[in-house]
């Protein structure tokens, strides 16, 4: 706010006390102009104490655990995948129903025969290379049964069934003889007629070497040479023909010629 210079105050104060409005007291005058400075003061102050910035009181943020942050930072799965995943145990179920069990393996005669002759192993030699027992080996068993129905017998009924010579009478030295080697062979007869031949087979064909002289269906089973099964429907040894090859003594049924392999017919 300007302030009034005294001598135009003055002259104000005279010309208001002419004309009788009063005002001649010059300290009273002097007084107002002093009041209104004084709250022209205080009015143009308050602005300035109002627009005084306040601080700004800043709050560190708390830190954040190790694991929290290992959360925040780990990949999430993506969207898409969630299908996939839900998808999953019904999709093992599936799987797991479309497996097909494995094919049953079933052993051939052979097979088994291999496995019974593990008895025999001690006495003929794991390989048929002969111990206590005759020979097996190396066409040995063919020298002494050309026909495998000589050999069935002699294995089911051992050397007490027979005295004297077995075997084929044409054969280089002749015919075996029961106990010559100082061993005897012990009878087989609680084989059942399959398990006989199913040694019999791995003696003739795996360790002497036996071929051409038989035929074998699917399964592998052994067929007479005319094409017949060796063993019956009911797993007994028969001929050529179907007739038993065996009486109840263990016995062949039939007359062989022991120097001949079977021929068909």
């Amino acid at each position: 706010m300007t302030e009034v210079p005294e001598h135009l105050l003055k002259r104000s104060q005279d010309r208001r006390a002419a004309l009788g409005l009063g005002g001649g007291d010059a300290t009273g005058a002097a007084a107002a102009p002093s009041a209104s400075t004084e709250v022209a003061a205080t009015t143009s102050a308050a602005p300035v104490a109002a627009a005084a910035p306040v601080p700004e009181v800043v709050t560190e943020p708390e830190p954040v655990p190790a694991y929290v942050q290992a959360s925040l930072n780990r990949k999430r799965i993506p969207i898409w995948a969630m299908p996939v995943l839900a998808f999953l145990p019904v999709w093992a179920v599936i799987y797991a129903q479309t497996l097909s069990p494995p094919p049953k393996t079933e052993l051939s005669q052979l097979d088994l025969g291999a496995e019974i002759y593990s008895t025999c192993a001690g006495c003929h030699g794991g390989s048929g290379g002969g111990g206590a027992g005759r020979p097996l080996a190396d066409g040995e068993v063919l020298k002494t049964f050309p026909n495998i129905a000589n050999q069935l017998e002699f294995i089911r009924l051992g050397s007490a069934g027979f005295q004297g010579g077995y075997g084929n009478p044409d054969r280089e030295g002749g015919q075996h003889v029961s106990g010559e080697t100082g061993a005897q062979m012990p009878a087989f007869a609680a084989l059942t007629d399959a398990e006989l031949l199913e040694v019999t087979r791995h003696e003739r064909e795996t360790l002497s070497g036996e071929e051409g002289t038989f035929e074998e269906d699917a399964e592998g089973n052994r067929l007479w040479p005319n094409g017949e099964p060796m063993l019956d429907a009911s797993d007994a040894l028969v001929w050529d023909d179907g007739e038993p090859m065996f009486d109840a003594d263990g016995n062949l049924t039939k007359d062989v010629d022991a120097a001949q392999p079977p021929s068909g017919g």
